[in-house]
């Protein structure tokens, strides 16, 4: 039963080919925010950098890691974007933007299984410095006939947990889209 809330963002478990595949982005800027891996980003129409998706945006994808040169030069690999990173050079944003790819993620409230088709909003929340995982978790449902971040298209298959556990986790797909068009809900 899960009934702890221990939210880890989107984290992507399948892909029809077999093979979970980032796209490479090249901010020209930085962003100041930071983002974790699994938070749900969006371009930014404005300076074309990822940024960190709010509940009911377009989404490009699922952030999955980043590589940039620090300000003394040195080459690091990340989990998360730390944020106000000045004199980093060389950045490369990984994101997950494959709209077949299926994630799991952990509700704030209990879902059931009449929601299989629904859409629900993400819910933006720190993430975790140390292990560079996202806090952010699945939303309320948004119904019928709107287009919320994410389809709902199961049950996750961790160990204990249950259709209308009090944070139960769902396998979902990006809903709203920045690059096709969107459906609403069924």
């Amino acid at each position: 039963m899960t009934a702890t809330a221990a939210y880890f963002g989107a984290r992507a478990i399948f892909h029809p080919s077999g093979t979970i595949r980032t796209e490479t982005f090249y901010p020209t800027v930085s962003t100041n925010a930071a983002i974790y891996k699994g938070d749900l980003v969006k371009m930014d129409g404005t300076t074309g950098v990822c940024i960190i998706s709010a509940a009911g945006d377009a989404s490009i994808g699922v952030f999955d890691g980043c590589k940039y040169n620090d300000a003394t030069g040195k080459p690091t690999y990340s989990p998360y974007w730390p944020g106000s990173t000045s004199g980093a050079t060389n950045i490369e944003f990984y994101v997950i933007t494959d709209i077949l790819t299926v994630f799991e993620i952990q509700s704030s409230t209990a879902v059931a299984a009449t929601a299989i088709g629904d859409s629900a909003n993400v819910t933006v929340a720190a993430g975790n410095v140390n292990t560079g995982t996202s806090g952010s978790y699945l939303g309320a449902l948004t119904g019928a006939a709107a287009v919320g971040n994410w389809r709902i298209k199961g049950l996750s298959l961790v160990p204990n947990n249950a259709w209308g556990d009090a944070y139960t986790i769902v396998q979902v797909t990006l809903g709203a889209n920045q690059r096709f068009t969107q459906v609403n809900a069924i």
